[in-house]
């Protein structure tokens, strides 16, 4: 009698070689059929896991964003500085450029995709309130104020983004060293702000 099947580890090995070709070929250059062949497995198994390329791609993109968020709420618990915790979100190595290829990949379709949309914005905002929350850890002696704290949460996100997008594009231009310097310059500054100035423009907490 052969072993049972453990469905879910498939599903996630599937998922795993679906975004190594995703992040290389996107969404329009991949088939089931070139899943399948890459996993060892029929075309009829992926379909079984996913009904289409669609739903593919955002349990992808989903995967990737809650395994950053759970890796740097680790760093968190375990008391690490900040700058080691944020690096999580940076392409550093090769698991995590393929994260930010997947994104991008999957951002290119939003615009024509309500739901697509709405699964960005969900990740977009978990992105934002794990910024809160390492900042919050920081800064915890201070009394900062709340539109303070959001400001410069949707700073580093913001930096944070732009910075891992420029990677992807041109990595020659940023090696490792050069993403972890700029990263560091940014958290420089937020600290010799950490102190806020009566002049500094309040924002309002979205959600």
């Amino acid at each position: 009698m052969p072993p049972p099947v453990d469905h879910e580890a498939r599903r996630k090995q599937v998922a795993a070689i679906a975004a190594t070709l995703l992040a290389k070929s996107g969404l329009e250059g991949v088939t089931f059929r070139d899943i399948a062949k890459a996993a060892g497995y029929s075309t009829a198994i992926v379909s079984h896991y996913f009904r289409n390329k669609r739903e593919l791609m955002t349990y992808i993109f989903r995967s990737a964003a809650q395994g950053t968020v759970a890796r740097v709420d680790e760093e968190l618990a375990a008391g690490k500085p900040l700058q080691d915790c944020v690096e999580w979100l940076l392409p550093l190595d090769d698991e995590r450029i393929r994260d930010w290829q997947v994104w991008i990949a999957f951002w290119g379709h939003v615009a024509n995709d309500p739901d697509m949309l709405a699964e960005q914005q969900r990740r977009a905002r978990e992105a934002l309130d794990l910024m809160r929350r390492v900042l919050l850890r920081e800064y915890a002696g201070l009394d900062m104020p709340e539109q303070i704290l959001e400001l410069r949460a949707r700073r580093l996100l913001t930096m944070i983004t732009g910075l891992a997008t420029e990677t992807v594009f041109d990595p020659q231009q940023w090696p490792p060293e050069r993403q972890r310097a700029v990263l560091a310059d940014e958290i420089a500054t937020i600290e010799r702000q950490a102190t806020p100035h009566p002049a500094e423009p309040a924002f309002t907490a979205g959600r």
